[in-house]
């Protein structure tokens, strides 16, 4: 059975140094019923991009073959539908020649990548789907 699997992020102050972050996860069976939720507080520096890759890391370790992950991050989407073998083979290089921020993070995404059939799908933030409602407000009280 496919589970659908939502995160969010919340970086308050991300522009200005984040020094605290969190993420929630919520997994939804095809009846939309909560199977798992959880969060996570990250007590660093940290931002948007490095807490959406984790959100991606947490979701990717949970889930299992034909599961869905539903991202607001095009980051992390594209990087792990479009992005990533071509970095790979490019020595871990963008097109502009630049290194790949989150190397470390993303080695593990294609690790897990590799091990198990899962799709990465782009949500649209605060839209009303229930999942990310709920993967957003477990982020928001992992940094209450």
């Amino acid at each position: 059975m496919t589970s659908f699997i939502y995160i969010d992020v919340a970086a308050p102050n991300n522009h200005g140094g984040c020094k605290r972050g969190g993420i929630g996860m919520a997994v939804l069976d095809e009846d939309e019923y909560v199977e798992y939720q959880d969060r996570f507080t990250i007590e660093r520096d940290t931002n948007n991009a490095e807490l959406d890759l984790i959100a991606l890391l947490e979701a990717l370790e949970y889930s299992k073959d034909g599961d869905v992950i539903y991202s607001t991050s095009d980051y992390c989407v594209k990087g792990f539908n479009d992005w990533l073998d071509g970095w790979k083979s490019k020595g871990w290089r963008k097109s502009d020649r630049k290194s790949v921020q989150n190397r470390r993070l993303w080695l593990v995404v294609d690790e897990l990548r590799s091990r198990k059939f899962v799709e990465v799908r782009k949500v649209k933030a605060h839209s009303g789907i229930r999942g990310n409602e709920i993967a957003n407000s477990l982020a928001i009280e992992a940094v209450r």
